[in-house]
Order: structure tokens, then C-alpha cells, then sequence
């Protein structure tokens, strides 16, 4: 998959609604069904629906179409497609490649490696109570935020064109 220079203003707003999509994901389950060790624990309420949920944030990962956040894409859909009850060993090695790989790329970016740095610092609250949680929500914003930096950058360079 080679990296996408020129991106249509449709694709643009996609990207922008699954960026959007991500940070509804933090909401939507705790509103339902309260706050609860991790988000893998809303499988217990949610099933197939959790599932297709988290299926539908790696995709939304995905159609960035930038190689270097394919890994990140496919440990997302690792993540949703080995549930943390029947596979939690699987389960939990995607979730980590996926948070790890994604502040790895955010640090390394040229333009805004704070979104990274932030992300590391947020890595210490793992040895909290319900750390578990509150890191998967940290870690949601900041990549949602960083995304929607991007893409919010490159409207702009549209709307220049125009």
C-alpha cells in the first residue's frame, strides 16, 4: 500500500467522520452500560455489536491509507475479532501492538510528535486502579486527535486549491 498524496475533499470527510466515530466509541458504551475495567469488558454486554463496533474503528484506522499505520489498522481488527473472553491471551498482544504502534508512529512524526509524546506520558496510568480504562480513553482521544489534526491540515490545502 504506498502513501497517498493527493486525497479527494469527499475522502477528507470521511476520514473526519471515523475520526469523529472514534471518540463516540468512548462515550456510547460507558453511557450504556457504565464505566467498566476496560472497554474489551463491554463484550460481556455488547457481543456481536462490540464486535462490529471496534471492527468498524479499525477500519476507520485502515482508510488513512498511510503504510505506517497499517499495523495499528490490523492489531485494531485483531483486537475485535478475538474477544477478550474466549482468546484474552490474543486478545490483549493485539491490544498492546496496537497502542504501542500507534504512539511509536505519533512520536516519530515529523509535523506533530507532541500527540506521541502525550500518548507516552499517559502510559503511567496502567498501575492505577481501572487504569486499564481510563489509558484506553486517553489513548482514543489523543490518536483521534491527531488524525482529525491531519485531516483538519489537509482541508485546508483543499480549500486553497479551490
Amino acid at each position: 500500500m504506498k502513501k497517498i498524496t493527493t486525497i479527494s475533499k469527499t475522502r477528507l470527510r470521511v476520514r473526519l467522520v471515523a475520526c469523529l466515530y472514534a471518540l463516540a466509541y468512548l462515550v456510547i458504551w460507558p453511557a450504556m452500560y457504565g464505566i467498566l475495567p476496560s472497554y474489551s469488558s463491554y463484550y460481556h454486554m455488547g457481543g456481536i455489536y462490540f464486535t462490529l463496533a471496534t471492527s468498524m474503528l479499525a477500519w476507520a484506522l485502515w482508510i488513512h491509507r498511510d503504510q505506517k499505520w497499517s499495523l495499528p489498522a490490523y492489531a485494531l481488527a485483531g483486537v475485535a475479532l478475538f474477544n477478550c473472553v474466549d482468546y484474552h491471551i490474543l486478545h490483549n498482544i493485539f491490544a498492546i501492538i496496537f497502542f504501542v504502534s500507534s504512539t511509536y508512529i505519533m512520536f516519530n512524526d515529523k509535523r506533530y510528535s507532541v500527540y506521541g509524546t502525550l500518548s507516552l506520558y499517559w502510559y503511567i496510568i496502567l498501575g492505577f486502579q481501572e487504569g486499564i480504562f481510563w489509558f484506553e480513553v486517553s489513548q482514543v482521544i489523543i490518536i483521534s486527535a491527531f488524525h482529525i489534526k491531519y485531516v483538519l491540515e489537509w482541508m485546508k490545502v483543499w480549500s486553497k486549491k479551490e
